[in-house]
């Protein structure tokens, strides 16, 4: 297998880890920055046994790295609270547009005609997912997960910068955020109910999960691809919605999401050229 066919592979892993945030966290009646925290928290120790260690090189690029990390799983978890699975992972996924951006902007790498005609149709598909939610009311939440597409592009932009190890920010991330869990000490939808616990630990397995395949990954491609590639989360996230906890997603969203599925997949298999 060749390293950018297992680069792929790994960010596909990834993403069908992440890709079940969306149905656990509707099914838990905490609020969102109980269950950031506590899955935080869960995904670092979990991260910290893959690392074999807790020690971290503090670069700019991995400060900026856990930021982002840490800013996207706060975001994240405050827009599925106030719009639905499918929006708020959909919005969320326009973030390969800010990847090609912010690596013009920065590195000069600029994107390819490919690349380009597939960062369009994943848009075209984020628009048509989101549609139904912004008619619906739900504005707040879908501008919150815009928010976080922004920041979930620097965990792959940071990948190439000096010094940054994808590991060491994804885990730093995570310590930045394992504080939240002690906001379960006065949220009244904490209880001891055994469910709702295990619930919130298989959430950090899938966090962790997500961000051990996809720091794996940055070493067999380019953020670019990765970013685009693991477009495959928010196929799913609507899909284990509507299984788990009958969330069911509109006509629109359904062709929106085949879009952004039929264009990650065209990418992944097209074989790489100038650099891509």
């Amino acid at each position: 297998m060749t390293r950018s066919r297992l680069g792929a592979l790994q960010v596909a892993l990834a993403a069908i880890s992440w890709s079940f945030a969306g149905a656990l966290s509707k099914s838990l009646p905490w609020n969102s920055f109980t269950i950031n925290g506590v899955r935080s928290l869960v995904a670092a120790v979990l991260l910290a046994f893959a690392r074999r260690g807790v020690k971290v090189k503090l670069t700019k690029g991995t400060l900026l790295g856990a930021a982002g990390t840490a800013l996207t799983g706060v975001l994240y978890m405050i827009a599925v609270k106030l719009t639905t699975s499918a929006n708020a992972i959909v919005l969320q996924y326009a973030m390969p547009t800010f990847v090609i951006l912010f690596s013009w902007i920065f590195y000069g790498q600029k994107p390819g005609a490919r690349q380009l005609i597939i960062a369009a149709c994943i848009m075209v598909g984020v628009v048509l997912c989101s549609w139904e939610g912004l008619t619906g009311g739900n504005v707040l939440g879908d501008v919150i997960a815009l928010m976080a597409a922004v920041t979930f592009s620097l965990v792959f932009f940071c990948a190439r910068m000096p010094g940054a190890d994808p590991r060491d920010y994804s885990y730093l991330g995570m310590i930045f955020c394992a504080p939240f869990a002690l906001n379960a000490c006065f949220d009244p939808g904490v209880t001891a109910n055994p469910v709702h616990w295990l619930t919130a630990v298989a959430l950090g397995f899938c966090l962790a999960g997500g961000y051990f395949f996809i720091s794996k990954s940055m070493s067999n491609v380019s953020p670019v691809s990765a970013a685009l590639l693991s477009n495959l989360e928010p196929i799913l996230n609507p899909v284990w919605a509507f299984l788990l906890v009958g969330e069911k997603p509109g006509r629109l969203t359904i062709v929106g999401a085949s879009i952004v599925l039929v264009a990650a997949t065209v990418y992944a298999l097209m074989p790489a050229r100038n650099g891509e």
